[in-house]
């Protein structure tokens, strides 16, 4: 390197997939800059995708990591640990750590995350009522589960809820899952969908409630005793995890004049209203091309391939991001499913075609406005989601002839034109 070439510093918030892929994608266009990861957890950044098989037992804690410590070592990406950002002042370049230690930056990141939604029934206060979002929260309900018998509550039917169901369950405990929703995963599933579903998780010993919430926690002697549920019963437990959604960490945030909404609002190269500074990940909302909305997408493939093209940018130059959709793969008790952008649009117009093969547990619904695919539900076989995927961002013209021959092939077909 020239002496007189500037060494740039790259500051990023969140140790999370999106902020660990802009680091990589830095380090392969900036060989000599300076990059620090700043991160609240207390562990090196980890698949926050198996913490349920973590609790489940079948993901060991050598299995955790995304990378061994000497990764960061090799790579020269320094990560400082149970380090949280606490303010940031754009103009003067520079964000401010608890203990008020000011560090100064050249191009910011802010890829922090989200935190579990929290709950205020009556009694919740007690040991015993808890989320899950970190490797030490599975340490923690794992260490729990190791001391009672009894049934635990998982509350929340979305995917958090019916991963640490399963996870749950494989410890060989007893589940109850209580949603209070028709359905479960309600924004996104149909009722077919959600009974195929249930039906997976009540093969695993999983009783699944639908329509059904807790209103009030029993306790005795600082823990929980039970619960009271709207539909009148008692359960006898000593365990409640909470899984109700995620909320964007953007609280720090306040006052630094970086716009925010729901997240923290980007354009499509991952830059927000102020420069140099850029965004990423789970509290990042971008602009959802099928739905022409800013949406926040909670997922980790999603903030992988943010965070990669952000890191790009930050380092001088990267590919346009097409947008943000619902992109959402998961496996519930075995069963595969995967959705797709407007999995419930009904407008006039719109086209939607649903094949079954109830011998096989198949379900696939697929939605079309204008000629274009714009949303899927795919249950038991998910094969062509990938097709599907770049169909819906990239918005190419398909009708319903070629749509029915790539994707429902030997399944009974019904067609519904909305109106």
């Amino acid at each position: 390197m020239e002496e007189w070439e500037t060494v740039k510093r790259y500051v990023i918030v969140g140790g999370g997939p999106a902020g660990v892929s802009a680091a990589t994608a830095i380090r392969a266009k900036d060989a000599g800059g300076e990059i620090l990861i700043f991160d609240r957890d207390q562990d090196l950044p980890y698949y926050r995708t198996e913490l349920d098989t973590y609790i489940g037992g079948s993901t060991s804690d050598a299995q955790m990591p995304l990378h061994p410590e000497t990764y960061y070592q090799d790579q020269r990406i320094i990560v400082r640990l149970r380090t949280v950002v606490t303010k940031l002042q754009p103009t003067e370049r520079w964000v401010e750590l608890e203990g008020a230690e000011r560090v100064p930056y050249d191009v910011l990141l802010l890829a922090p995350g989200s935190f579990p939604l929290t709950v205020n029934w009556p009694g919740a206060q007690v040991s015993g009522v808890t989320t899950m979002r970190t490797w030490e929260d599975a340490r923690g309900l794992i260490h729990r589960l190791t001391g009672t018998d009894r049934s635990v509550v998982v509350v929340g039917g979305g995917v958090l809820g019916l991963i640490l169901a399963e996870g749950i369950r494989q410890r060989g405990r007893p589940v109850v899952l209580l949603e209070r929703e028709p359905r479960l995963w309600a924004p996104v599933l149909d009722e077919t969908a959600s009974e195929l579903i249930q039906q997976a998780l009540a093969q695993a010993g999983i009783e699944v409630s639908l329509g059904e919430e807790v209103i009030e926690i029993h306790g005795a002697n600082g823990g929980v005793a039970g619960v009271r549920t709207s539909k009148g019963r008692h359960i006898d437990t000593e365990l409640v995890v909470v899984a109700i959604g995620v909320q964007p960490d953007i609280g720090f945030l306040q006052g630094s004049g970086i716009r925010t909404d729901r997240g923290i609002l980007i354009d499509h190269e991952f830059r927000t209203n102020v420069r140099e500074v850029f965004a990423a990940g789970d509290a990042a909302q971008g602009y959802d091309p099928v739905s022409g909305l800013f949406r926040v997408a909670t997922n980790w493939n999603n903030a992988i391939e943010q965070g990669k093209l952000a890191g790009a940018f930050m380092a001088g130059g990267g590919d346009e991001y097409r947008g943000v959709i619902l992109s959402n793969s998961e496996s519930f008790c075995g069963l595969r499913v995967t959705v797709l952008g407007l999995t419930q649009l009904s407008s006039p117009g719109t086209v939607v075609l649903s094949g079954r093969d109830q011998a096989k547990g198949i379900y696939r619904k697929l939605v079309l406005r204008q000629d274009k695919l714009v949303g899927a539900i795919l249950v038991g076989n998910t094969s062509g989601e990938g097709i599907m995927r770049r169909l819906i961002v990239e918005g190419k013209p398909t009708g319903t002839t070629e749509v029915k021959s790539k994707f429902l092939t030997g399944l009974v077909i019904e067609e519904t034109l909305c109106s």
